[in-house]
């Protein structure tokens, strides 16, 4: 296993490309009901997934495909590629540090959602870098921490609000202003062993389905030290709760839980 702290820039560069690629809304849902059910037809998806609309689960595998998570054995069939097959190891790291860090009112959660919740708050535009620069650094004022994410400064108050909200980073004092610093919460300091499974997933995955100018620009501006790795913890291998028969409606409070409008 890599260690981040030896090489930042490639591999912080990494996590982030994983993240991109597993994070956009109902794409564990569907690997997890397909590797647990076999190759499978776009409407037997939509059966087990019904609070997923037809034409936007059509869009969602189209994506998949494009991000070598999903190939079609034959006509009209779904199954994993081995991209696909090799998340198991990133949901279980991202499962166990959604159950441990974040367990006080999601205790009921599905272990689906569990891990798009996690990939929903480790998404968007600067969020690793900044991340990796307060685990290298420790906490920074406002200047010192744009700088190493390299965010315009619209885009780095955006993110640091985010951040607060998904309970990832916090300030050191309770007033803003110009001798104010961000540090990491207990729940960010946990994500070790989560970035060292999105870094691997991304090292073993096909570069091809990443689009190179995109991750180019984030491996320049990406920060230039974070955290140790070690490996993940042990975690229950009962990862998935869907069972053979179709699934209720995911409930409104599971849905507002996902902060879709993180998805950009």
């Amino acid at each position: 296993m890599p260690d981040l702290s030896t090489t930042p820039t490639r591999h912080t560069a990494l996590v982030d490309q994983a993240v991109g690629r597993l994070s956009p809304r109902w794409t564990t849902w569907a690997l997890q009901t397909i590797q647990q059910r076999g190759p499978m037809r776009l409407a037997d998806i939509n059966s087990a997934l019904p609070w997923v609309g037809v034409h936007a689960m059509a869009q969602i595998v189209r994506r998949m495909q494009t991000s070598n998570l999903l190939d079609r054995p034959q006509v009209g069939v779904y199954d994993l590629t081995p991209v696909g097959r090799g998340t198991h190891d990133v949901h279980r790291a991202l499962s166990a540090w959604h159950r441990t860090h974040l367990a006080d009112d999601t205790s009921s959660l599905a272990e689906a959602e569990r891990v798009e919740d996690a990939l929903g708050r480790l998404r968007g535009k600067g969020t690793i870098p900044l991340l990796h620069a307060l685990a290298q650094y420790g906490p920074l004022p406002n200047g010192a921490l744009r700088d190493e994410a390299a965010l315009a400064t619209g885009s780095f108050h955006y993110r640091i609000t985010q951040l607060q909200t998904d309970q990832l980073i916090t300030r050191t004092s309770p007033f803003s202003g110009r001798g104010s610093e961000y540090t990491l919460t207990s729940a960010a300091r946990g994500l070790t062993p989560v970035y060292a499974e999105l870094a691997e997933f991304a090292r073993k995955a096909h570069p091809a389905a990443t689009p190179p100018d995109q991750y180019g620009a984030i491996a320049q501006q990406a920060v230039r030290a974070s955290a140790a790795v070690r490996r993940s913890p042990a975690a229950s291998s009962e990862l998935f709760s869907h069972v053979s028969a179709p699934q209720p409606r995911v409930p409104a409070y599971v849905t507002a839980l996902s902060h879709p409008s993180r998805a950009r």
